[in-house]
């Protein structure tokens, strides 16, 4: 069938992201696939907008019967590093229903099901203007969709990741990418009196640990659950026999709707503030690496109805609101002002060996889809 060729040419395309993989590709060839994939559709409009140097974002717009409203569909185009599975991690191959390869869930199954939803909106269009997008970047500091939204009109959208078939997300958490560096100077190991950089920065990291323990985990957040802590690299220092003068900790913190970056970095300063007055040679500080706010829905309920009609019609069930513990693009476009909710098909193992999709779950995405943005255009806010 079409989507499972599509799907298959899409992992046989490498767009790992160069953000999370120095020297990776990107998606400049799965957007030139899905451009000509898309291009070949009667009634549908392509243009290439490059958001990065040789990455652009492919947006196809179908045009509506009539005057109507406008429905957006985000995707993203970018993978994770592939060095864990690069044997076969671009050889797709098919274990019944499933597709296994690299991205095959996480995203262009949801690329191949929305290029499907294209497909069948151009050949009967709905009454208002649908647009897909298919994003770069969403791996990395998500350039893609802030390009795209300075721009975008439209009254609503679905963003697509793979969190279930007929789940419709309406809030996830948000996270900080952050630095710890601590600074003392370099000294011969024998100085038995010199400042240790690294006996401070384990206190510090105590100090997270605490924060995680005393302040995010009493207070999770009623849908996506409690923000997230961990550790990612530790580096600096020269050899055994010299104390370290910098050494830098990677971590992230999650934050919840509700909740900005701000709040945690206000968090880890006082922490930082409290063991210095133990502690005055302490000269250590939080750097923000990257930023991306939590995710709450709002002003999606005509969108939300429409989903869980056109769910029900698949599938004989209506959708499921839930929240989600983890980041996607939603919440660009949801900052942006765009009612949004986040939607998808069946996979697993993402970011891991053996990633894969439901084919089966990403047949019926596509008829969601089309269903949603046909349904939607007959809702009329009453604001």
């Amino acid at each position: 069938m079409r989507l499972e060729q599509l799907l298959t040419r899409l992992i046989e395309t490498n767009s790992v992201n160069p953000w999370i993989t120095p020297g990776a590709p990107g998606e400049g060839d799965a957007a030139a696939l899905l451009a000509d994939w898309l291009g070949a559709i009667d009634g549908v409009e392509v243009t290439l907008d490059e958001a990065a140097p040789g990455r652009p974002n492919v947006i196809a717009r179908v045009k509506g019967a009539e005057a109507g409203r406008t429905l957006c569909c985000n995707v993203h185009t970018d993978t994770v590093g592939s060095l864990a599975w690069e044997d076969r991690a671009f050889v797709p191959r098919r274990d019944g229903d499933n597709i296994i390869g690299l991205g095959a869930a996480d995203n262009k199954g949801q690329c191949a099901a929305l290029a499907i939803a294209v497909e069948r909106l151009a050949a009967s269009p709905p009454p208002g203007e649908f647009v897909a997008v298919f994003a770069i970047d969403e791996e990395g500091p998500s350039v893609g969709t802030h390009h795209l939204v300075k721009d975008l009109v439209v009254d609503a959208a679905l963003v697509l990741e793979p969190i279930g078939i007929g789940n419709a997300c309406v809030a996830h958490q948000g996270f900080g990418s952050l630095d710890l560096v601590v600074k003392a100077a370099a000294a011969h190991g024998l100085a038995d009196d010199a400042v240790d950089a690294g006996v401070q920065m384990a206190g510090l990291i105590a100090g997270l640990v605490e924060i995680d323990q005393t302040i995010l985990a009493p207070n999770p957040h009623p849908l996506v659950g409690k923000a997230f802590f961990h550790t990612s690299f530790l580096r600096g220092g020269t050899d055994y026999g010299t104390y370290p003068a910098e050494l830098t900790l990677g971590f992230e913190f999650g934050t919840v709707p509700g909740e900005t970056l701000a709040d945690r970095v206000g968090q880890i300063e006082a922490m930082i503030a409290e063991r210095r007055r133990s502690d005055p040679t302490l000269d250590a500080e939080v750097r923000v690496a990257l930023d991306n706010e939590p995710f709450q829905a709002a002003g999606h309920e005509e969108l939300l109805t429409a989903f869980s009609g056109a769910t029900e019609g698949v599938t004989g069930r209506a959708a499921t609101t839930m929240g989600f513990n983890s980041w996607t693009d939603a919440a660009v476009m949801q900052t942006a002002g765009i009612p949004t909710v986040l939607v998808g098909g069946d996979g697993g193992d993402l970011h891991a060996i053996d990633e894969w999709a439901s084919l089966s779950s990403l047949a019926d995405l596509a008829a969601i889809l089309d269903g949603t943005a046909r349904r939607f255009q007959m809702l009329r806010s009453d604001a």
